[in-house]
């Protein structure tokens, strides 16, 4: 098969067909019947040397049209158009196989831990990315890694979203107990001897919170303030456990109803 010429001259396709019978091969033709109009578009953005010109390109479509009512009668077994081809099939093929070469399924050692660091973040973070196994960034489950590029590094974790040791307080969002966090600025003390975590998803995350653009989200959870909601949770119930306030807004609440 040849992917690199049009193969519209008949000379040039009964060379391939006599190659194909010689060595025992079943010969396709497979028609790429672009249109005319889309040919001549694509000349465009190609550089001087790159550009065919309009002439030749008309005469190229021009026989391309003529000849696939040819191809049968010199020589070759099977004649389809590329557009009725099945391509979904071999496309999530291919995709699959890399997927189980990533995994270590086809006898390899494949990605092994980083194989969570690139479903997160994409194949061009791993050559930056080390596990730091000594670090005391993380607690319990934590694994701790670097990212460093030159002098700037930077430092995420992955964590366990589960209750008790390791568990890192806030939710994922993907429906399973695990996920990468990277520790903030506490949003509640400045002067917080806690860790502030907050959860990332994307290499979009890594940036934000490199240039920190996320010392605002919503999503942070401190180990000593948890987030903004539970403090304000922490305080309604803190008026719970206080029978002289509730008795008192209780009265308020009683007087303003008889005015």
């Amino acid at each position: 098969m040849t992917g690199n010429a049009t193969n519209v001259e008949q000379p040039i396709r009964v060379k391939l067909v006599t190659a194909a019978k010689r060595h025992g091969m079943p010969t396709v033709a497979v028609v790429v019947a672009t249109p005319l109009d889309l040919c001549l578009e694509r000349q465009g953005p190609r550089p001087d040397n790159r550009r065919v010109p309009e002439d030749v390109v008309r005469s190229q479509h021009q026989a391309m049209v003529h000849s696939h009512q040819r191809l049968a009668a010199e020589g070759f077994n099977t004649v389809v158009f590329a557009d009725t081809l099945d391509r979904l099939e071999p496309f999530l093929g291919r995709l699959s196989q890399a997927r189980e070469a990533d995994l270590g399924r086809d006898g390899n050692d494949g990605l092994g831990d980083l194989w969570l660091a690139r479903r997160f973040f994409g194949p061009e973070i791993l050559p930056l990315w080390q596990w730091r196994p000594a670090s005391d960034l993380g607690t319990g489950r934590d694994r701790v890694a670097e990212i460093r590029l030159g002098q700037q590094s930077f430092t995420p974790a992955l964590r366990d979203d589960g209750e008790g040791e390791g568990g890192c307080g806030f939710g994922f969002g993907f429906g399973f107990g695990f996920g990468f966090g990277v520790v903030l600025p506490c949003p509640l003390d400045p002067e917080c001897s806690g860790q502030a975590w907050a959860p990332i998803h994307s290499v979009t995350d890594l940036h934000k919170a490199l240039t920190g653009a996320m010392e605002n989200d919503p999503d942070i959870v401190c180990t000593i303030h948890g987030d903004g909601d539970q403090e304000a949770e922490d305080r309604y119930r803190g008026w719970d456990d206080d029978p002289e306030g509730r008795a008192d807004i209780q009265a308020q609440h009683a007087n303003g109803v008889r005015a």
